[in-house]
């Protein structure tokens, strides 16, 4: 609209205006307006003051010049001006203000658990809009939301209630899931179903259900490799991210066997070695290679611990050969991709706190890779004190395994500033290990089992009972760090490997602090949980 018509608007409306001369408006009398003096005043002998006070407007906007004219006009925003909206589904998500409450914690507090360390596509936009449009991810999501804020509050994390919004959420989502099934039998959308197994595993994990959580990762696995032909002809991103987000919750599940739940291990189906590239171009890539070894390893150890024959076997032998390959050129590759690395990247945490958490796991790797796969006694883990010893000096600059690094808590109020998931900028100061020296490969004639698992009783002699209620107070009184769960490749396991196998008093020591003063949650693993375990093996051990 432009000057012309806004001014037979006002004119039309018998609105008055703030353009006249300043005479009139101080007579109160209409003004003519006419320039440089308005022929009111001049007929009457007066003198026009002029129109000083609106020169200031001339080279405003139409709609700007209107609203000083008459300030009950409705000022049109112009094409040249900028809105900032919201890109936050949260406002929009649900009629209901505790789901939509519960979305936004999600947001605020859950998500970043899962990409504290790695970008994810998948969680922090695939997943996000699906919640929108499939029932069984919405309150699938909203399920795990509410139940990682009660481990936050002095709630109770679970519910005999049948009114528990958490639980209700949950039934929900497993009855959308059979619908969304039954509904397209013959055509199922493997992208959702899978999505929904992820979410199921990480509430049942939560809510310490490992039975379930692990008959959830069980049937995401089978559907996958069912799907996996037809996955990889679609050549689909996001469907590769779940793909390798179902991996690492085997590897999970691999490090953490208990009775009730134990990871079954067949010597004709071993996982898939890993192809390593020459380079790396972002560390998820990285990561996503060493859980394929890690898995290799924890495979050949787990058929040996059934059957100590299969060491001998073709197929383990040719895994180990083939493992111990993949290791040296995955180390080469990383060490490639540090010496890449852009300035941006060189300053950035979360970059450094990845590549760290990736260096633990490459040194924890070919550490097993030799003393698991290669010897039989106990004895061989001590040729490892070194390595053990960088696994902790690089644990310790993780700012999340700092006091100080504890998150605030969540506010109910929608306007509450999210939190920063990086890392601390302190992190920046530290560099990356060096490359660890190669671990000399040896001969496997042999294999004594390597898997940790949840329920292994303290080492001979040392009872449940011993982890008593005076040990965990005091744990409890020197532990002051928010409950932090996080669903993703994370320190707890290389710490408790460390902690447990390394016989070096004072590393050994600087790792069991580290797990009992950090409050974390990792998939099935517990930090508090697995240092007490730990603590009780050091003493059995020490004597």
């Amino acid at each position: 609209m432009n000057e012309a018509k806004l001014r037979q608007l006002e004119k039309r409306l018998k609105l008055r205006v703030k353009t006249g001369c300043e005479t009139c408006r101080v007579r109160r009398i209409k003004c003519d307006e006419t320039k440089p003096a308005c022929t009111r005043c001049t007929s009457t002998g007066r003198t026009c003051e002029g129109y000083k006070h609106v020169d200031k407007w001339k080279d405003g906007s139409p709609a700007a010049a209107a609203s000083y004219r008459n300030s009950s006009f409705l000022v049109v925003p112009q094409k040249a001006m900028q809105f900032v909206i919201s890109r936050s589904p949260s406002q929009s998500f649900s009629p209901d203000s505790r789901e939509t409450r519960s979305f936004q914690f999600f947001q605020t507090r859950t998500l970043p658990g899962w990409i504290e360390f790695f970008d994810s596509e998948l969680w922090s936009r695939t997943v996000l809009q699906m919640s929108h449009s499939e029932p069984a991810i919405k309150h699938g999501l909203l399920a795990l939301s509410t139940m990682h804020e009660r481990f936050e509050t002095t709630a109770p994390a679970i519910s005999a209630s049948t009114n528990d919004f958490a639980f209700l959420q949950y039934m929900q989502a497993v009855k959308h899931s059979n619908k969304l099934l039954a509904a397209q039998a013959g055509n199922v959308n493997i992208e959702k179903i899978l999505i929904a197994c992820i979410i199921f595993t990480c509430y049942e994990n939560l809510s310490g259900n490992y039975l379930a959580a692990n008959m959830h990762l069980r049937n995401g696995m089978r559907i996958l490799n069912q799907h996996k032909n037809d996955l990889s002809l679609q050549q689909n991103a996001s469907q590769e991210w779940i793909g390798h987000v179902l991996y690492r919750f085997d590897l999970q599940a691999m490090t953490f066997s208990e009775t009730h739940s134990p990871y079954h291990y067949s010597l004709t189906s071993p996982p898939d070695c890993p192809q390593i590239h020459k380079t790396y171009t972002r560390n998820s890539l990285a990561r996503d290679d060493m859980v394929g070894l890690m898995r290799c390893v924890l495979w050949l150890s787990g058929v040996v611990d059934v059957d100590p024959q299969a060491a001998k076997h073709p197929i383990w032998l040719q895994a180990y050969s083939q493992l111990r390959k993949s290791i040296e050129e995955w180390d080469d590759a990383f060490a490639n991709y540090q010496q890449n690395l852009s300035e941006h990247e060189q300053r950035d945490p979360k970059v450094f706190t990845g590549d760290t958490l990736l260096k633990m796991y490459s040194i924890m790797t070919s550490v097993m890779a030799t003393a698991g796969a290669g010897l039989e006694t106990e004895m061989a883990w001590d040729a490892f004190v070194d390595s053990f010893k960088t696994i902790v000096d690089l644990a310790e600059n993780l700012p999340i395994l700092r006091p100080d690094s504890s998150p605030s808590s969540f506010s109910s109020s929608p306007s509450s500033p999210s939190p920063d998931p990086r890392p601390s900028q302190s992190a920046e100061s530290h560099p990356i290990a060096p490359k660890p020296r190669r671990i000399p490969s040896s001969a496997p004639p042999g294999a004594s089992t390597i898997v940790f698992r949840a329920d292994p009783g303290p080492p001979v002699g040392v009872s449940h009972q011993a982890q008593s209620s005076t040990n965990v107070n005091s744990v409890s009184q020197r532990t002051h760090t928010s409950f932090s769960p996080s669903f993703e490749l994370s320190p707890i396991v290389p710490l408790f490997v460390t902690a447990c196998r390394c016989r070096d008093p004072v590393v050994r020591r600087r790792a069991i602090a580290l797990l009992l003063t950090c409050r974390r949650r990792e998939g099935v693993w517990d930090s508090l949980g697995a240092g007490i375990i730990a603590l009780n093996w050091a003493k059995r051990e020490e004597g």
